[in-house]
Protein backbone atom coordinates (compact mmCIF):
# COMPACT_ATOMS: atom_id res chain seq x y z
CA UNK A 1 0.00 0.00 0.00
CA UNK A 2 2.70 2.33 0.86
CA UNK A 3 4.42 1.55 -2.39
CA UNK A 4 1.29 2.47 -4.35
CA UNK A 5 0.95 5.88 -2.79
CA UNK A 6 4.62 6.77 -2.67
CA UNK A 7 4.74 8.57 -6.05
CA UNK A 8 1.83 10.83 -5.00
CA UNK A 9 3.55 11.66 -1.79
CA UNK A 10 6.72 12.66 -3.65
CA UNK A 11 4.70 14.90 -6.03
CA UNK A 12 2.99 16.67 -3.13
CA UNK A 13 6.35 17.29 -1.57
CA UNK A 14 7.66 18.81 -4.78
CA UNK A 15 4.62 21.04 -5.09
CA UNK A 16 4.98 22.16 -1.48
CA UNK A 17 8.68 22.90 -1.94
CA UNK A 18 7.95 24.90 -5.07
CA UNK A 19 5.28 26.89 -3.22
CA UNK A 20 7.71 27.66 -0.42
CA UNK A 21 10.36 28.84 -2.88
CA UNK A 22 7.88 31.14 -4.61
CA UNK A 23 6.79 32.56 -1.29
CA UNK A 24 10.40 33.09 -0.29
CA UNK A 25 11.06 34.93 -3.58
CA UNK A 26 8.00 37.13 -3.05
CA UNK A 27 9.12 37.86 0.49
CA UNK A 28 12.59 38.80 -0.74
CA UNK A 29 11.07 41.09 -3.37
CA UNK A 30 8.94 42.77 -0.72
CA UNK A 31 11.99 43.23 1.49
CA UNK A 32 13.95 44.80 -1.38
CA UNK A 33 11.05 47.09 -2.26
CA UNK A 34 10.63 48.12 1.38
CA UNK A 35 14.40 48.74 1.63
CA UNK A 36 14.43 50.86 -1.51
CA UNK A 37 11.42 52.85 -0.32
CA UNK A 38 13.05 53.26 3.09
CA UNK A 39 16.29 54.54 1.51
CA UNK A 40 14.32 56.94 -0.69
CA UNK A 41 12.34 58.18 2.31
CA UNK A 42 15.54 58.60 4.33
CA UNK A 43 17.19 60.41 1.44
CA UNK A 44 14.18 62.68 0.99
CA UNK A 45 14.00 63.27 4.73
CA UNK A 46 17.74 64.04 4.84
CA UNK A 47 17.33 66.52 1.97
CA UNK A 48 14.48 68.21 3.82
CA UNK A 49 16.55 68.12 6.99
CA UNK A 50 19.60 69.68 5.40
CA UNK A 51 17.56 72.42 3.76
CA UNK A 52 15.19 72.97 6.67
CA UNK A 53 15.13 76.68 7.43
CA UNK A 54 13.68 75.90 10.85
CA UNK A 55 16.75 73.85 11.75
CA UNK A 56 19.12 76.39 10.23
CA UNK A 57 17.50 79.23 12.17
CA UNK A 58 17.03 77.49 15.52
CA UNK A 59 19.60 74.70 16.08
CA UNK A 60 22.95 75.59 17.60
CA UNK A 61 25.84 75.22 15.16
CA UNK A 62 28.51 77.05 17.18
CA UNK A 63 29.10 78.08 20.76
CA UNK A 64 31.56 80.88 21.47
CA UNK A 65 32.14 82.03 25.02
CA UNK A 66 28.78 80.64 26.13
CA UNK A 67 26.88 82.38 23.32
CA UNK A 68 25.08 80.04 20.90
CA UNK A 69 25.00 80.72 17.17
CA UNK A 70 22.83 79.11 14.52
CA UNK A 71 23.81 78.32 10.95
CA UNK A 72 22.05 81.51 9.90
CA UNK A 73 24.15 83.52 12.36
CA UNK A 74 27.44 82.07 11.10
CA UNK A 75 26.51 82.54 7.44
CA UNK A 76 25.67 86.18 8.19
CA UNK A 77 29.17 86.83 9.56
CA UNK A 78 30.80 84.74 6.82
CA UNK A 79 29.07 86.69 4.05
CA UNK A 80 29.72 90.02 5.78
CA UNK A 81 33.46 89.23 5.95
CA UNK A 82 33.42 88.18 2.30
CA UNK A 83 31.68 91.37 1.11
CA UNK A 84 33.92 93.61 3.25
CA UNK A 85 37.02 91.90 1.86
CA UNK A 86 35.87 92.21 -1.75
CA UNK A 87 34.97 95.88 -1.27
CA UNK A 88 38.35 96.57 0.29
CA UNK A 89 40.17 94.81 -2.55
CA UNK A 90 38.23 96.78 -5.16
CA UNK A 91 39.34 100.01 -3.46
CA UNK A 92 42.94 98.76 -3.45
CA UNK A 93 42.90 97.90 -7.15
CA UNK A 94 46.33 98.05 -8.67
CA UNK A 95 47.98 97.50 -5.28
CA UNK A 96 48.34 93.73 -5.75
CA UNK A 97 46.96 90.87 -3.67
CA UNK A 98 44.95 87.84 -4.65
CA UNK A 99 41.18 87.53 -4.37
CA UNK A 100 38.62 84.80 -5.08
CA UNK A 101 36.84 84.52 -8.40
CA UNK A 102 33.16 85.37 -8.40
CA UNK A 103 30.76 82.71 -9.63
CA UNK A 104 32.86 79.79 -8.38
CA UNK A 105 32.38 77.97 -5.03
CA UNK A 106 34.85 79.34 -2.49
CA UNK A 107 35.49 75.79 -1.28
CA UNK A 108 36.93 74.91 -4.70
CA UNK A 109 39.37 77.86 -4.82
CA UNK A 110 42.78 77.52 -3.18
CA UNK A 111 43.82 80.41 -0.98
CA UNK A 112 47.14 79.03 0.31
CA UNK A 113 49.09 76.71 -1.98
CA UNK A 114 51.35 75.50 0.86
CA UNK A 115 48.58 74.42 3.23
CA UNK A 116 45.86 73.74 0.66
CA UNK A 117 43.48 76.05 2.51
CA UNK A 118 40.60 77.36 0.40
CA UNK A 119 38.97 80.75 0.30
CA UNK A 120 36.07 79.18 2.19
CA UNK A 121 38.55 78.28 4.95
CA UNK A 122 39.93 81.83 4.90
CA UNK A 123 36.54 83.51 5.34
CA UNK A 124 35.46 80.91 7.91
CA UNK A 125 38.46 81.78 10.08
CA UNK A 126 37.82 85.48 9.48
CA UNK A 127 34.20 85.06 10.59
CA UNK A 128 35.31 83.11 13.68
CA UNK A 129 37.69 85.93 14.67
CA UNK A 130 35.02 88.58 14.22
CA UNK A 131 32.42 86.59 16.17
CA UNK A 132 34.89 85.84 18.98
CA UNK A 133 35.85 89.51 19.26
CA UNK A 134 32.20 90.58 19.43
CA UNK A 135 31.37 87.86 21.99
CA UNK A 136 34.18 89.05 24.27
CA UNK A 137 32.71 92.55 24.35
CA UNK A 138 29.10 91.33 24.42
CA UNK A 139 29.82 89.17 27.49
CA UNK A 140 31.48 92.13 29.23
CA UNK A 141 28.44 94.28 28.40
CA UNK A 142 26.06 91.63 29.72
CA UNK A 143 28.07 91.27 32.93
CA UNK A 144 27.87 95.04 33.39
CA UNK A 145 24.09 95.04 32.80
CA UNK A 146 24.52 97.27 29.78
CA UNK A 147 21.42 97.97 27.65
CA UNK A 148 20.87 99.69 24.34
CA UNK A 149 19.57 103.24 24.52
CA UNK A 150 16.24 104.25 23.00
CA UNK A 151 18.18 106.04 20.26
CA UNK A 152 20.13 102.88 19.40
CA UNK A 153 16.97 100.80 19.35
CA UNK A 154 15.47 103.38 17.01
CA UNK A 155 18.50 102.99 14.73
CA UNK A 156 17.83 99.26 14.50
CA UNK A 157 14.20 99.94 13.65
CA UNK A 158 15.29 102.45 11.00
CA UNK A 159 17.65 99.87 9.49
CA UNK A 160 14.80 97.36 9.18
CA UNK A 161 12.56 99.98 7.61
CA UNK A 162 15.32 100.78 5.10
CA UNK A 163 15.67 97.10 4.20
CA UNK A 164 11.91 96.80 3.66
CA UNK A 165 11.90 99.87 1.43
CA UNK A 166 14.86 98.57 -0.58
CA UNK A 167 13.18 95.20 -1.06
CA UNK A 168 10.08 96.92 -2.43
CA UNK A 169 12.07 99.37 -4.56
CA UNK A 170 14.15 96.67 -6.25
CA UNK A 171 11.28 94.26 -6.82
CA UNK A 172 12.07 91.56 -4.27
CA UNK A 173 9.03 89.45 -3.33
CA UNK A 174 9.74 89.98 0.36
CA UNK A 175 12.16 91.55 2.82
CA UNK A 176 13.45 88.07 3.65
CA UNK A 177 14.39 87.44 0.02
CA UNK A 178 16.56 90.57 -0.05
CA UNK A 179 18.23 89.62 3.23
CA UNK A 180 18.91 86.13 1.87
CA UNK A 181 20.51 87.63 -1.21
CA UNK A 182 22.85 89.58 1.07
CA UNK A 183 23.54 87.28 4.04
CA UNK A 184 22.64 83.67 3.26
CA UNK A 185 19.77 81.51 2.06
CA UNK A 186 17.96 81.04 5.37
CA UNK A 187 18.07 84.39 7.15
CA UNK A 188 14.81 86.19 7.86
CA UNK A 189 13.90 89.56 9.34
CA UNK A 190 13.60 88.15 12.86
CA UNK A 191 17.10 86.63 12.68
CA UNK A 192 18.50 89.81 11.16
CA UNK A 193 17.09 91.95 13.95
CA UNK A 194 18.59 89.62 16.55
CA UNK A 195 22.01 89.91 14.87
CA UNK A 196 21.74 93.70 14.70
CA UNK A 197 20.94 93.88 18.42
CA UNK A 198 23.79 91.51 19.27
CA UNK A 199 26.41 93.44 17.31
CA UNK A 200 25.11 96.85 18.37
CA UNK A 201 25.28 95.98 22.06
CA UNK A 202 28.94 95.05 21.62
CA UNK A 203 29.70 98.14 19.54
CA UNK A 204 27.84 100.48 21.86
CA UNK A 205 29.43 99.08 25.01
CA UNK A 206 32.88 99.24 23.45
CA UNK A 207 32.33 102.94 22.65
CA UNK A 208 30.95 103.47 26.16
CA UNK A 209 34.13 102.05 27.69
CA UNK A 210 36.30 104.15 25.39
CA UNK A 211 34.53 107.34 26.41
CA UNK A 212 34.66 106.44 30.12
CA UNK A 213 38.37 107.24 30.46
CA UNK A 214 39.09 110.67 31.92
CA UNK A 215 42.17 112.81 31.35
CA UNK A 216 43.21 116.09 32.86
CA UNK A 217 44.74 118.96 30.92
CA UNK A 218 48.09 118.03 32.46
CA UNK A 219 47.66 114.43 31.23
CA UNK A 220 46.99 115.64 27.68
CA UNK A 221 49.92 118.06 27.66
CA UNK A 222 52.30 115.46 29.11
CA UNK A 223 51.29 112.85 26.55
CA UNK A 224 51.79 115.25 23.66
CA UNK A 225 55.16 116.40 24.94
CA UNK A 226 56.38 112.81 25.30
CA UNK A 227 55.23 111.93 21.78
CA UNK A 228 55.76 115.25 20.00
CA UNK A 229 58.22 113.78 17.48
CA UNK A 230 55.48 111.56 16.07
CA UNK A 231 52.54 113.97 16.56
CA UNK A 232 53.98 117.26 15.30
CA UNK A 233 53.24 118.30 11.72
CA UNK A 234 56.22 118.70 9.40
CA UNK A 235 55.95 120.81 6.25
CA UNK A 236 58.64 120.48 3.63
CA UNK A 237 59.18 120.63 -0.10
CA UNK A 238 60.43 117.71 -2.14
CA UNK A 239 61.94 117.56 -5.63
CA UNK A 240 63.04 114.17 -6.91
CA UNK A 241 65.75 114.18 -9.56
CA UNK A 242 65.18 110.79 -11.15
CA UNK A 243 67.99 108.57 -12.31
CA UNK A 244 67.82 106.89 -15.72
CA UNK A 245 65.86 103.65 -15.70
CA UNK A 246 68.14 100.81 -16.68
CA UNK A 247 67.18 97.42 -18.09
CA UNK A 248 69.13 94.52 -16.51
CA UNK A 249 68.93 92.68 -19.84
CA UNK A 250 71.23 95.33 -21.33
CA UNK A 251 74.10 94.19 -19.09
CA UNK A 252 76.19 91.00 -19.23
CA UNK A 253 75.85 90.32 -15.51
CA UNK A 254 74.30 91.54 -12.27
CA UNK A 255 77.49 93.20 -11.05
CA UNK A 256 77.67 95.44 -14.11
CA UNK A 257 73.97 96.28 -13.79
CA UNK A 258 74.32 97.33 -10.13
CA UNK A 259 77.43 99.33 -10.90
CA UNK A 260 75.59 101.19 -13.67
CA UNK A 261 72.79 102.04 -11.23
CA UNK A 262 75.30 103.49 -8.76
CA UNK A 263 76.88 105.56 -11.51
CA UNK A 264 73.45 106.85 -12.61
CA UNK A 265 72.50 107.85 -9.06
CA UNK A 266 75.87 109.54 -8.56
CA UNK A 267 75.28 111.50 -11.75
CA UNK A 268 71.83 112.80 -10.72
CA UNK A 269 73.19 113.55 -7.23
CA UNK A 270 75.57 116.03 -8.84
CA UNK A 271 72.66 117.58 -10.75
CA UNK A 272 70.62 117.77 -7.52
CA UNK A 273 73.52 119.41 -5.69
CA UNK A 274 73.83 122.01 -8.43
CA UNK A 275 70.08 122.78 -8.24
CA UNK A 276 70.18 122.95 -4.44
CA UNK A 277 73.09 125.39 -4.51
CA UNK A 278 70.86 127.96 -6.18
CA UNK A 279 68.01 127.69 -3.66
CA UNK A 280 67.92 130.24 -0.85
CA UNK A 281 64.16 130.55 -0.27
CA UNK A 282 60.92 128.66 -0.69
CA UNK A 283 60.14 130.70 -3.82
CA UNK A 284 63.54 129.66 -5.21
CA UNK A 285 62.60 126.02 -4.63
CA UNK A 286 59.26 126.42 -6.44
CA UNK A 287 61.03 128.07 -9.38
CA UNK A 288 63.72 125.37 -9.48
CA UNK A 289 61.06 122.65 -9.63
CA UNK A 290 59.27 124.42 -12.49
CA UNK A 291 62.56 124.81 -14.36
CA UNK A 292 63.29 121.11 -13.89
CA UNK A 293 59.86 119.82 -15.00
CA UNK A 294 57.56 122.68 -15.95
CA UNK A 295 54.45 120.64 -16.73
CA UNK A 296 54.58 118.39 -13.67
CA UNK A 297 55.44 121.18 -11.21
CA UNK A 298 53.23 123.93 -12.68
CA UNK A 299 51.24 124.18 -9.41
CA UNK A 300 53.26 126.02 -6.69
CA UNK A 301 52.06 123.46 -4.13
CA UNK A 302 53.06 120.42 -6.21
CA UNK A 303 56.32 120.06 -4.25
CA UNK A 304 54.75 120.73 -0.83
CA UNK A 305 54.44 117.84 1.62
CA UNK A 306 52.66 118.03 4.99
CA UNK A 307 52.97 114.98 7.25
CA UNK A 308 52.86 114.05 10.90
CA UNK A 309 56.11 112.73 12.35
CA UNK A 310 54.77 109.18 12.57
CA UNK A 311 54.29 109.12 8.76
CA UNK A 312 57.80 110.25 7.84
CA UNK A 313 60.12 107.56 6.53
CA UNK A 314 63.12 106.76 8.71
CA UNK A 315 65.76 108.55 6.63
CA UNK A 316 63.68 111.73 6.34
CA UNK A 317 62.59 111.59 9.97
CA UNK A 318 66.13 111.50 11.36
CA UNK A 319 66.94 114.70 9.45
CA UNK A 320 63.67 116.47 10.30
CA UNK A 321 63.98 115.71 14.02
CA UNK A 322 67.46 117.16 14.35
CA UNK A 323 67.29 119.71 17.18
CA UNK A 324 69.18 122.24 15.04
CA UNK A 325 66.77 122.04 12.12
CA UNK A 326 65.71 125.48 10.86
CA UNK A 327 63.31 126.71 8.13
CA UNK A 328 65.18 126.92 4.85
CA UNK A 329 67.55 124.01 5.58
CA UNK A 330 68.22 121.79 2.55
CA UNK A 331 69.19 118.13 2.41
CA UNK A 332 69.96 115.73 -0.47
CA UNK A 333 68.72 112.16 0.06
CA UNK A 334 69.76 109.40 -2.35
CA UNK A 335 67.43 106.53 -3.12
CA UNK A 336 67.19 103.73 -5.68
CA UNK A 337 65.16 106.14 -7.84
CA UNK A 338 67.56 109.05 -7.81
CA UNK A 339 68.26 111.99 -5.51
CA UNK A 340 65.60 113.88 -3.53
CA UNK A 341 66.09 117.56 -2.73
CA UNK A 342 64.40 118.36 0.60
CA UNK A 343 63.65 121.92 1.75
CA UNK A 344 62.51 122.29 5.38
CA UNK A 345 59.54 124.67 5.75
CA UNK A 346 58.22 124.33 9.31
CA UNK A 347 57.37 122.17 12.29
CA UNK A 348 53.94 122.75 13.86
CA UNK A 349 53.17 121.55 17.41
CA UNK A 350 49.37 121.61 16.87
CA UNK A 351 49.10 124.14 19.67
CA UNK A 352 46.43 126.20 17.89
CA UNK A 353 42.69 126.27 18.64
CA UNK A 354 40.40 124.59 16.14
CA UNK A 355 37.77 126.82 14.54
CA UNK A 356 34.04 126.77 14.00
CA UNK A 357 32.19 128.44 11.13
CA UNK A 358 28.77 129.17 9.74
CA UNK A 359 28.17 129.87 6.09
CA UNK A 360 25.64 130.42 3.36
CA UNK A 361 27.05 128.71 0.30
CA UNK A 362 26.37 130.13 -3.16
CA UNK A 363 27.59 127.52 -5.63
CA UNK A 364 28.99 128.48 -8.97
CA UNK A 365 27.54 126.39 -11.80
CA UNK A 366 30.08 123.83 -13.01
CA UNK A 367 30.73 124.08 -16.75
CA UNK A 368 32.14 120.94 -18.37
CA UNK A 369 34.78 121.82 -21.00
CA UNK A 370 34.26 118.40 -22.61
CA UNK A 371 30.90 119.62 -23.87
CA UNK A 372 32.63 122.21 -26.07
CA UNK A 373 34.43 121.54 -29.32
CA UNK A 374 37.73 123.17 -28.33
CA UNK A 375 37.52 122.32 -24.63
CA UNK A 376 38.87 124.97 -22.25
CA UNK A 377 40.11 127.05 -25.19
CA UNK A 378 36.67 127.25 -26.77
CA UNK A 379 35.35 130.87 -26.73
CA UNK A 380 31.86 129.57 -25.92
CA UNK A 381 33.26 127.66 -22.92
CA UNK A 382 35.07 130.76 -21.66
CA UNK A 383 31.89 132.78 -22.07
CA UNK A 384 29.82 130.16 -20.21
CA UNK A 385 32.32 130.16 -17.32
CA UNK A 386 32.18 133.95 -17.08
CA UNK A 387 28.40 133.88 -17.11
CA UNK A 388 28.31 131.29 -14.30
CA UNK A 389 30.79 133.34 -12.28
CA UNK A 390 28.78 136.56 -12.72
CA UNK A 391 25.51 134.88 -11.76
CA UNK A 392 27.04 133.40 -8.59
CA UNK A 393 28.65 136.69 -7.63
CA UNK A 394 25.40 138.65 -8.13
CA UNK A 395 23.45 136.16 -5.98
CA UNK A 396 26.15 136.28 -3.30
CA UNK A 397 26.25 140.08 -3.22
CA UNK A 398 22.46 140.16 -2.86
CA UNK A 399 22.55 137.74 0.08
CA UNK A 400 25.41 139.67 1.67
CA UNK A 401 23.44 142.94 1.37
CA UNK A 402 20.37 141.34 2.99
CA UNK A 403 22.55 139.88 5.74
CA UNK A 404 24.26 143.14 6.65
CA UNK A 405 20.97 145.04 6.47
CA UNK A 406 19.56 142.57 9.04
CA UNK A 407 22.38 143.30 11.47
CA UNK A 408 25.12 140.87 10.36
CA UNK A 409 24.36 138.50 13.24
CA UNK A 410 24.31 134.71 13.51
CA UNK A 411 20.52 134.86 13.78
CA UNK A 412 20.30 136.95 10.60
CA UNK A 413 22.38 134.37 8.75
CA UNK A 414 20.09 131.54 9.92
CA UNK A 415 17.06 133.47 8.67
CA UNK A 416 18.52 133.53 5.14
CA UNK A 417 19.71 129.93 4.90
CA UNK A 418 16.45 128.30 3.83
CA UNK A 419 15.92 130.62 0.89
CA UNK A 420 19.46 131.27 -0.32
CA UNK A 421 21.92 128.54 0.75
CA UNK A 422 22.74 125.86 -1.80
CA UNK A 423 23.41 123.52 1.13
CA UNK A 424 19.73 123.58 2.10
CA UNK A 425 17.66 120.54 1.15
CA UNK A 426 13.87 120.97 1.09
CA UNK A 427 13.56 117.52 2.69
CA UNK A 428 15.59 118.66 5.71
CA UNK A 429 13.53 118.43 8.90
CA UNK A 430 16.09 119.30 11.60
CA UNK A 431 17.28 122.53 13.15
CA UNK A 432 17.92 125.07 10.39
CA UNK A 433 21.00 126.33 12.26
CA UNK A 434 22.71 122.97 11.61
CA UNK A 435 22.93 123.76 7.90
CA UNK A 436 26.25 125.35 7.02
CA UNK A 437 27.59 124.91 10.57
CA UNK A 438 30.97 123.21 10.97
CA UNK A 439 33.18 122.72 14.01
CA UNK A 440 36.58 121.23 14.88
CA UNK A 441 38.12 122.67 11.73
CA UNK A 442 41.86 122.01 11.66
CA UNK A 443 44.78 123.48 9.75
CA UNK A 444 45.87 119.97 8.82
CA UNK A 445 43.48 117.04 8.32
CA UNK A 446 43.31 114.61 11.22
CA UNK A 447 41.20 111.48 11.10
CA UNK A 448 40.96 108.36 13.21
CA UNK A 449 38.23 105.80 13.81
CA UNK A 450 36.67 108.15 16.38
CA UNK A 451 37.83 111.69 15.62
CA UNK A 452 37.50 113.69 12.43
CA UNK A 453 39.00 117.16 12.32
CA UNK A 454 37.97 118.55 8.96
CA UNK A 455 39.97 120.80 6.69
CA UNK A 456 38.43 123.50 4.51
CA UNK A 457 39.43 125.09 1.21
CA UNK A 458 42.52 127.37 1.41
CA UNK A 459 40.61 130.65 1.03
CA UNK A 460 38.41 129.86 4.06
CA UNK A 461 41.26 128.37 6.08
CA UNK A 462 43.26 131.55 5.69
CA UNK A 463 40.32 133.62 6.93
CA UNK A 464 39.46 131.33 9.86
CA UNK A 465 43.00 131.11 11.20
CA UNK A 466 43.85 134.77 10.83
CA UNK A 467 45.48 135.69 14.19
CA UNK A 468 43.17 138.69 14.44
CA UNK A 469 39.95 136.71 13.89
CA UNK A 470 37.27 137.57 16.47
CA UNK A 471 33.88 136.09 17.33
CA UNK A 472 31.16 137.77 15.28
CA UNK A 473 33.37 138.52 12.27
CA UNK A 474 31.79 137.98 8.86
CA UNK A 475 32.87 138.28 5.25
CA UNK A 476 31.94 137.28 1.72
CA UNK A 477 34.69 134.97 0.39
CA UNK A 478 35.15 133.54 -3.08
CA UNK A 479 36.69 130.08 -3.37
CA UNK A 480 38.07 128.63 -6.56
CA UNK A 481 36.57 125.22 -5.77
CA UNK A 482 32.96 126.12 -4.97
CA UNK A 483 31.85 129.70 -5.50
CA UNK A 484 30.92 132.21 -2.79
CA UNK A 485 30.73 131.77 0.97
CA UNK A 486 28.98 134.20 3.27
CA UNK A 487 31.12 133.47 6.33
CA UNK A 488 30.31 134.04 10.01
CA UNK A 489 32.77 133.22 12.81
CA UNK A 490 31.00 131.82 15.94
CA UNK A 491 34.16 130.96 17.90
CA UNK A 492 37.02 128.58 18.56
CA UNK A 493 37.04 124.95 19.65
CA UNK A 494 39.52 122.84 21.60
CA UNK A 495 43.25 122.99 21.15
CA UNK A 496 44.29 120.62 18.39
CA UNK A 497 47.15 119.08 20.36
CA UNK A 498 44.67 118.19 23.14
CA UNK A 499 42.28 116.61 20.61
CA UNK A 500 45.11 114.47 19.22
CA UNK A 501 46.42 113.49 22.66
CA UNK A 502 42.99 112.52 23.93
CA UNK A 503 42.26 110.42 20.86
CA UNK A 504 45.61 108.62 21.10
CA UNK A 505 45.27 108.04 24.86
CA UNK A 506 41.72 106.74 24.58
CA UNK A 507 42.80 104.38 21.81
CA UNK A 508 45.73 103.16 23.92
CA UNK A 509 43.62 102.56 27.02
CA UNK A 510 40.71 101.10 25.09
CA UNK A 511 43.04 98.62 23.38
CA UNK A 512 44.47 97.65 26.76
CA UNK A 513 40.95 97.04 28.07
CA UNK A 514 40.07 95.01 25.00
CA UNK A 515 43.24 92.91 25.31
CA UNK A 516 42.29 92.11 28.89
CA UNK A 517 38.95 90.52 28.00
CA UNK A 518 38.58 86.77 28.49
CA UNK A 519 39.57 84.85 25.37
CA UNK A 520 36.89 82.73 23.72
CA UNK A 521 37.18 79.99 21.09
CA UNK A 522 34.51 78.61 18.73
CA UNK A 523 33.14 75.16 19.51
CA UNK A 524 31.36 73.45 16.60
CA UNK A 525 28.25 71.31 17.00
CA UNK A 526 26.69 68.74 14.66
CA UNK A 527 24.55 71.34 12.90
CA UNK A 528 27.66 73.08 11.59
CA UNK A 529 27.95 70.40 8.87
CA UNK A 530 24.83 71.94 7.29
CA UNK A 531 26.54 75.31 6.73
CA UNK A 532 26.36 76.34 3.08
CA UNK A 533 29.32 78.49 2.01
Amino acid sequence: MSDMFQPRADGASRRQARTQQEEKARRKTRIIMVSVITVLVLFFTAALFINSKFIRRNYTALTIGGVNFTIVDFEYFFNTEYVDFMNWMSQMQGMGGSMPESGRPLSSQIFDEETGATWADYFTESAFRKMSMIVQIYNAATAAGYKLSDEETARINDELVTIRLQAAEYGYPSTDSLLQQMFGNSIDEKSYRKLLEFTMIAESYSNHVRESFNYSTVDLESYYFENRDTLDIFSYRSLMIYAERLDPLDFPNTEDYLAAIEDSIAEVSLIAAEIAAGIESEDDFISAAMDYEAEFYSDPDSTLRVQSGERLDEQLSSWMLDATRMPGDIELIDSDQGCNIIFFVSRDDNGYLTSSMRQILILRERINPAEFELGEDDPEYIEAVELAENEARERAELVFALFTASGGTESALNDLIKEYSDEYDENFSGDISEIGYYKDIAKYPYQSSYVYAMQVVPEIEEWLFDPEREIGDYELIRSEAHGYHLMYFPGYGDRMSDIISEDKMRTRDHNAWNDGLAEVEPVKHWAFILVQI
